[in-house]
């Protein structure tokens, strides 16, 4: 894992991605291509959609990237925000303190920019409750424990702007069409151009990561995210010909890379099915079965979240079962009759 004192000096990538788009990519530990944040242009508000990960010295890295192209961080007039994840919301509020640039987002947000670290602690919180219920073992959340010094750090802020579906934005010179997107994350939005024009899509569909809903305080513990997250990449892919992600390069074919991805998934799907048996387990315990090697703690809650949306595609199917023990711990057994 990169450790936060060896952080490049400067910026991943900065690239015109789109007419009046430029892509800054900022790094982050442990993610080969950093976290995006897009530069929008034009004769509308100078926006930048999202704003990275608040590490010590990431804002001035930003800021000089910004200044490198020719837009003074001052200058910076509007902050649109893709989800609440704080590699892409982290450094909103000090941006507007030193911009007064508004910020943009769903109305759910400003509860998170207005009290990072409580949030983080309610995420955290939650995090632990969902590990014990589906049989993870507790240092599962170590590493997220770790940053809780760092949002402690974060001032708060607020959604200046809430939208909602089908409100539009003004950017540089696009008109963006607000959709929620759920699936990634509770939060998840994507900002649609008008006119055949690209998307922003934050993490809603990125190269070299899979479908994975993210799960957290948010959602209900029995709610279906991987449904609704699939449900919404079709049609992300049916409205827009340029994705722009929050991670790594623009997406030039949607359909091709979800083609990809289905499969992948369907794949994850079978397998899964394949290692239940008739005694029940928990999503934990079938994961020692379906992942290869020793279990990281590093990508442990991602790859529990990936197994619950197999099962959870699987029980819709019923092809699986799920018991709910007196203690709360889920377990899932093979049910093909």
């Amino acid at each position: 894992m990169l450790r936060v004192s060896t952080l490049p000096t400067e910026p991943l990538a900065v690239e015109d991605v789109a007419p009046g788009v430029t892509r800054i990519a900022l790094p982050v530990p442990s993610l080969e291509h950093g976290v995006n944040v897009h530069v929008v242009r034009g004769d509308g508000p100078t926006t930048l959609v999202d704003t990275g990960i608040p590490l010590p010295g990431t804002l001035d890295l930003l800021a000089g990237a910004l200044a490198g192209i020719g837009v003074p961080l001052a200058d910076v007039e509007q902050v649109l925000l893709t989800h609440h994840h704080f590699d892409h919301l982290g450094l909103a509020s000090s941006i507007a303190a030193r911009s007064a640039a508004r910020i943009v987002g769903l109305p759910e947000l400003d509860r998170v920019l207005s009290d990072p670290a409580g949030h983080f602690r309610v995420e955290l919180d939650w995090g632990e409750r969902h590990a014990a219920r589906h049989g993870a073992p507790d240092r599962l959340l170590s590493g997220t424990r770790r940053a809780l010094p760092l949002m402690a750090t974060l001032p708060p802020g607020r959604v200046d702007v809430p939208v909602d579906d089908g409100d539009v934005v003004r950017a540089g010179d696009l008109d963006l069409v607000v959709h929620r997107r759920p699936g990634h994350s509770p939060t998840d939005t994507v900002f649609v151009a008008a006119g055949a024009g690209p998307a922003f899509v934050g993490d809603h569909l990125f190269v070299g990561a899979p479908i994975t809903p993210v799960l957290g305080s948010m959602v209900a513990d029995d709610g279906r995210p991987a449904a609704a997250y699939l449900e919404g990449l079709d049609r992300t892919a049916a409205e827009a010909r340029l994705l722009l992600p929050g991670h790594g390069p623009a997406i030039a074919d949607p359909v091709a890379l979800l083609t990809e991805r289905r499969a992948a998934l369907d794949r994850k799907v079978d397998r899964a099915h394949a290692a239940l048996g008739d005694d029940p387990v928990t999503a934990w315990e079938l994961g020692g079965r379906v992942w290869p090697g020793r279990i990281s703690m590093t990508h442990g809650l991602t790859r529990l979240a990936a197994l619950l949306a197999s099962l959870e595609l699987l029980e819709a199917r019923g092809r699986v079962a799920r018991r709910v023990d007196p203690d709360g711990v889920v377990r899932w057994a093979r049910d093909d009759g």
